[in-house]
């Protein structure tokens, strides 16, 4: 299973060419909390961000990532709601933790509950 979900985050990764651009993304990135505002306190734990594929021809990335123990809701603050679908989500049992194809059969909407410990990713084309 470890082996499975490295292959497809590699092959994922070389997909999007967004991720693993030659500069730094400055233009391209918007940083959030579990809403619009960034916790940037010690005792944060819940970060997202809005990564815009256009520049390199690619689709929009929304990364969600919980540090905390707790699950935890976050609102998408990019995008229009139902044009995302969850394409990775760490904390789903394998093989439903990475697909390319969307993991939900419905779009996400303005709401994503993101499980303790985990990273989600949604793509918008």
């Amino acid at each position: 299973d470890v082996f499975r979900f490295f292959k497809e985050m590699i092959a994922f990764r070389k997909a999007h060419p967004s991720i693993s651009r030659s500069h730094f993304w400055r233009d391209d990135v918007h940083w959030f909390g579990l809403d619009d505002s960034v916790d940037l306190s010690p005792s944060s734990q819940a970060l997202a961000f809005y990564l815009s594929g256009r520049s390199v021809n690619d689709d929009d990335l929304y990364v969600l990532i919980n540090a905390s123990p707790e699950p935890v809701t976050f609102r998408v603050q990019q995008g229009l709601p139902g044009t995302w679908r969850k394409v990775i989500d760490t904390a789903a049992e394998s093989p439903h933790d990475i697909s390319t194809g969307g993991l939900q059969k419905h779009p996400v909407r303005e709401t994503v509950d993101s499980a303790a410990r985990s990273v989600i990713v949604l793509s918008q084309q």
